[in-house]
């Protein structure tokens, strides 16, 4: 299946569809146009997420439905597009379940650290009738429908300093993402986490403003933190998923067929950009590790144990998720 997956995908960027916005049917058989607005631009994953699902339900739908990708942050921040989708801002964006968290406590629940081992536990769950229970719940809670699931890879840390230990992070200042859950864990961790945005990090790691900062490893190489980060710390804290959204309301009154094509693209685009992100972080690595950067391995189960009560105590509600998620784990099986 993987191998299928990546052809598909190789094909498709091939053809040309990673390019940009998707206006290529015939305005007459479009019954449903919809602007899908995205943060980020070609190559990250929650674009190229939009890309696919652009693509595949243009071919379930013989055209009926035409996505009209807005890149860049063009049609406003996340919190105003979410907001302001009920409106037609827009009709569909894709971006991580844990930017709800404004609408929704439940959403809270993506960054729980140190809840997923690997991209195969992230695929056992987020593909289960778990992964759509904490959807549903999470969607019908916030107000929106999310469909499919896109892996990020692991949050991992980069540093002008080694850390070894969690002991090491004590006092450590370290960028982090303007999120509850982010700003407890590193706080749990004895860190100082200072939020600050992504595009004013690589300046305040270079002014010494913060010591450190964390993402998934393509993230960070995306953004040139190697020029100033010496040390990359697997962590593997947090495995993030992005979701394709949509207002629950109007989701809602769609055809059934349509919202069946909608179901499946979003699936369908999870899944083959699930395992291009797989191979997208080997390959960071391996530019990080010919730059001659320290990669610390770190004893990940001991980062687990520390995490060990941190969900019981600041999330009390989400006992029940956490544990059946940990149920799932293939490494356990």
């Amino acid at each position: 299946m993987k191998k299928l997956m990546a052809a598909v995908l190789a094909g498709l960027m091939l053809a040309g569809l990673l390019s940009g916005c998707a206006n290529t049917a015939n305005d007459d058989e479009v019954e449903y146009r919809w602007k899908m607005a995205l943060n980020s631009t070609e190559g990250d994953n929650a674009y190229d997420t939009g890309v696919l699902f652009a693509q595949k339900i243009k071919e379930l739908t013989d055209g009926r439905v035409q996505v009209d990708l807005y890149g860049g942050a063009q049609l406003g921040t996340t919190a105003e597009v979410l907001e302001g989708m009920y409106a037609g801002v827009a009709d569909v964006m894709c971006e991580s379940i844990g930017t709800l968290a404004t609408f929704t406590p439940l959403a809270n629940i993506e960054a729980m650290p140190y809840m997923f081992s690997s991209y195969d536990h992230f695929m056992n769950v987020w593909y289960s009738d778990l992964g759509q229970e904490i959807k549903d719940a999470v969607g019908d809670d916030a107000g929106f429908k999310l469909m499919g699931a896109s892996y990020r890879g692991p949050r991992v840390v980069c540093a002008t300093k080694e850390l070894k230990t969690v002991a090491d992070f004590k006092g450590f200042k370290l960028r982090a993402p303007n999120l509850e859950m982010y700003l407890k864990t590193w706080q749990w961790a004895g860190a100082n986490p200072t939020p600050i945005p992504m595009n004013e990090v690589y300046t305040a790691l270079q002014q010494k403003t913060v010591d450190g900062q964390e993402n998934p490893v393509v993230d960070s190489v995306n953004y040139a933190f190697d020029e100033v980060c010496n040390y990359w710390i697997k962590t593997n804290h947090v495995y993030g998923c992005n979701v394709v959204i949509m207002d629950k309301k109007y989701f809602e009154s769609l055809p059934a067929d349509i919202q069946k094509a909608t179901l499946e693209a979003a699936e369908f685009a999870g899944r083959a950009i699930s395992e291009q992100q797989a191979d997208k972080d080997a390959v960071a690595w391996q530019e990080l590790e010919d730059e001659g950067k320290t990669i610390i391995e770190v004893d990940n189960a001991a980062f687990a144990e520390h995490f060990k009560d941190f969900a019981a105590t600041n999330y009390p509600a989400f006992a029940d998720w956490v544990e059946r998620i940990a149920a799932m784990d293939p490494a356990k099986g």
